[in-house]
């Protein structure tokens, strides 16, 4: 029969949520019995291990160890190298962890996992998104759908509290390792997104990082050198979240490991930690102000400022966020399984969808539509409540142009930051730069800058144009799929002929299909779920 669920895939911890028979989320547990698993693998036996025990065991193997993977999803030039030499793809330890959800749930479900909605940080830009995609892939799971976090939670909050009045809400995603704001308009059957920013280096483990930053130099003030035993760093990251945690609650916490076989300890209290993580919290208050500033609202705009990750059950966190906005932040939601059950919801309607033929997804650089082989209806629940939502884009997409007046090439945005999707934006003005001119080298951002030092290169490819005797006039189209997938197309207005779909250069951050399907193998070898 099979079932739909929706994955959260976290920087430091993952969930997995379907909606029962009854119409009620559920939050499926792993192995362990554990709601959220570790997005941790330990190498270095005879198979990776996955989740809190990884994590546990890496304080005595941490050159095997990998965690934060998130961050350097689409970076084609980073891999994680065991202790045995062997390497894997950001793509290929998301797979791993993946794996063991999609294992742990079916065995708790006594059923097939036939697909799912994974969520992924608003500021997500292509590469990132691609490379979740990939991921899922490689572990054997069918995409349903790619959905903003924020909005994920955003659905989990209007159903599970039966929204029926039009409010702004500003979700405050501060998860592990990325941190996003998002505006949003709901009411009683939609969700729209008004504006969207973030940072997808920022997160928890920036906190933990301080902490450990802290306790090295007090160390270091008492003849200790934390850096020279590669065991006690490991343990040291472990002890500052759990102390970070400790702290959400307790005034005082202590720190104690071994350093080359000595015993050291520090207290830490919550003045202490506080003063360390102010600048963190300072840079997710610039990011809140940018994100109201590009929606033209002010605080007093928003009813209700809603906290989603891990990390917004620091106090500090809470009490910053209602003295920077006069709003009393709300804690409605789960902030480690909204996210998750707001994907499960939106998996029940895009079955629904694809099932009358209302749906309409992408699958990589085809532009043809993805639809499931099969789609079972009876898998999923008729819902008292479904959200239509709307989701926009979280970076400008532009072309290099020359311009003249500067003697410089620049970015030109041709898609909005902030435009609804999906979306398509037709723009002339464009121009071969010389007579006799035989081929366009087209280059596609990523940003808002002129600056090209400020915008990302995401795509670019040589076009043929046949040669004129005057200059020719161009047009671009670029468009974004529902899952912020970038299409980019150049017309030659002279004659009126397509010059092709230039396709995203995606082999630059992400794999390529002959990498995946090598991946696809490998990992399937590795048998996580035995």
């Amino acid at each position: 029969m099979g079932k739909y669920v929706g994955i959260d895939l976290g920087t430091t911890f993952s969930a997995v949520a379907y909606i029962d028979e009854k119409g009620n989320p559920q939050i499926i547990p792993n192995k362990q019995g554990e709601n959220i698993t570790p997005s941790t693998v330990l190498f270095g036996g005879k198979k990776p291990i996955i989740g809190t025990v990884a994590k546990r065991k890496s304080i005595t193997d941490p050159k095997n160890y990998e965690a934060f993977v998130k961050r350097h999803m689409g970076e084609k030039t980073y891999s994680f190298t065991t202790k045995d030499g062997e390497t894997f793809r950001p793509e290929e330890i998301s797979a791993l962890i993946l794996t063991k959800l999609k294992t742990d749930a079916e065995e708790f479900l006594g059923d097939t996992i036939e697909g799912a909605v994974i969520t992924v940080p608003a500021y997500f830009g292509d590469p990132q998104r691609q490379a979740t995609k990939d991921a899922a892939s490689l572990a054997g799971l069918k995409v349903l759908d790619i959905i903003n976090e924020p909005t994920a939670a955003a659905i989990a909050f209007g159903i599970s509290k039966d929204v029926d009045t039009s409010q702004r809400v500003m979700i405050y995603d501060f998860g592990g390792g990325t941190f996003d704001v998002s505006i949003l308009e709901i009411d009683a059957d939609n969700i729209r997104v008004i504006a969207t920013n973030g940072d997808h280096k920022l997160g928890g483990y920036d906190i933990d990082m301080a902490i450990v930053n802290y306790v090295k130099e007090q160390a270091k003030e008492n003849g200790f050198d934390v850096n020279s035993d590669i065991k006690a760093v490991q343990n040291l990251m472990i002890q500052a979240e759990a102390a970070k945690k400790e702290l959400s609650s307790d005034e005082m916490t202590t720190i104690s490991f071994y350093i080359k076989g000595e015993d050291f300890s520090i207290d830490l209290d919550r003045e202490t930690f506080e003063d360390l993580i102010e600048t963190v919290l300072d840079t997710t208050v610039s990011v809140m102000q940018r994100t109201l500033d590009e929606s033209k609202l002010e605080y007093n705009d928003i009813n209700k400022i809603l906290l989603v990750g891990g990390s917004t059950r620091i106090p500090a966190v809470q009490s910053m966020i209602e003295e920077e906005t006069g709003i009393h932040p709300s804690s409605e939601v789960h902030p480690d399984e909204a996210v998750a059950i707001g994907a499960a919801y939106h998996a029940v309607d895009v079955v629904k969808q694809i099932s009358d033929g209302t749906f309409k997804t992408e699958t990589r650089d085809t532009g043809k539509a993805f639809i499931p082989s099969e789609i079972d209806t009876d898998a999923v629940p008729d819902l008292d409540k479904n959200y239509s939502f709307h989701d926009i884009t979280s970076h400008g997409i532009g072309v290099v142009v020359y311009d003249s007046s500067t003697d410089k090439m620049v970015n030109s945005v041709v898609l909005q930051k902030n435009t609804e999707i999906p979306a398509e934006v037709i723009r002339d003005g464009y121009s071969t730069t010389s007579n006799y001119q035989e081929g366009i080298q087209l280059q596609v951002t990523q940003g808002e800058d002129v600056n090209l030092d400020y915008v990302t290169i995401i795509g670019e490819a040589n076009l043929h144009i046949r040669p004129r005797d005057h200059i020719v006039p161009i047009r671009i189209m670029v468009s974004c799929d529902r899952d912020a997938i970038i299409h980019v197309r150049a017309i030659d207005l002279d004659e009126n002929t397509d010059l092709g779909e230039v396709t995203i250069n995606r082999e630059k951050h992400n794999m390529t299909e002959e990498e995946v399907r090598k991946a696809a193998t490998r990992i399937n070898k590795l048998n996580i779920g035995d």
